[in-house]
């Protein structure tokens, strides 16, 4: 299938894409007393406890770096990403179960049903990310050309976490403990990922380990770009990789497993 017939098959389908990222959101907050209110608050809050947590009562500090806000924003540009990544996983993973009576009902191209995902994973995180611009500029932190930086990055995220996310949404189908196998994992991935922990407190042996993590570059970079510090850009060639020879794989287990997929939701 080429490039052409899956933009073809997004217009053809947009409808039927809009409706469900709609519902997406609209679920979130639906029979809520504030409504689509509840969209910015999370952010917002997460956002303040970081800052006033770690920054003024913790007293949290980045090594080399002298501003009081340093380690709130090393910190959030690390949950920017692990949370784009994780939603995507998330979400993706359950999408054939969830859609299950549409797919028996409807022939339609399977893969648009990631395409809500996608969009809903990333508005959050666009969300989460401006207020974060917006506290570095309240602050006083300097924005440098670096922190435009971010946006491949989180490009690459969303390959990454699609392509796990397609994987394991397939196998999720004939296998239900993966859903909790997955849980469990990103647990331990999470930990093994200098989201909360500065990278200079592991020693080289540590960090040559846990650079086999596609998800660790990703986030390194995210945080050297948020501070405004050099990136290593060849470091995201391997999850850039990675995240591709996944989807390459989800899409050939989708379609040699389609028709017991069928019988199986």
């Amino acid at each position: 299938m080429s490039v052409f017939s899956l933009l073809k098959d997004v217009l053809r389908f947009r409808g039927l894409i809009y409706a469900i990222t709609l519902r997406e959101i609209k679920s979130r907050y639906v029979g809520s007393t504030f409504g689509p209110l509840w969209l910015i608050v999370p952010p917002v809050f997460m956002v303040f406890i970081y800052t006033v947590i770690f920054a003024r009562l913790m007293q949290a500090r980045m090594p080399g770096i002298e501003h009081q806000y340093a380690y709130s924003i090393y910190l959030c540009a690390g949950l920017i990403t692990w949370n784009l990544l994780l939603e995507l996983v998330q979400r993706g993973k359950g999408v054939f179960l969830e859609h299950a009576n549409l797919i028996k009902k409807s022939n339609f191209p399977k893969f648009i049903l990631f395409i809500p995902v996608v969009a809903v994973a990333l508005l959050n995180s666009m969300m989460l990310l401006c207020l974060v611009l917006i506290f570095m500029l309240v602050s006083g932190y300097p924005l440098s050309l670096a922190t435009l930086m971010i946006f491949p990055l989180l490009g690459i995220t969303v390959v990454l976490g699609l392509a796990v996310g397609a994987l394991l949404a397939t196998l999720n189908v004939f296998f239900r403990d993966i859903g909790q196998i997955s849980d469990v994992v990103f647990q331990a991935l999470f930990w093994a990922t200098p989201i909360v922990y500065p990278l200079s407190i592991l020693s080289e042996p540590v960090q040559r380990i846990l650079s086999w993590n596609p998800v660790f570059p990703l986030v390194l970079n995210a945080q050297k770009a948020m501070l405004g510090e050099p990136l290593s850009l060849s470091q995201l060639v391997y999850p850039l990789v990675f995240g591709l020879v996944v989807l390459l794989l989800a899409v050939l287990l989708y379609k040699r497993s389609y028709n017991d997929l069928l019988d199986q939701i």
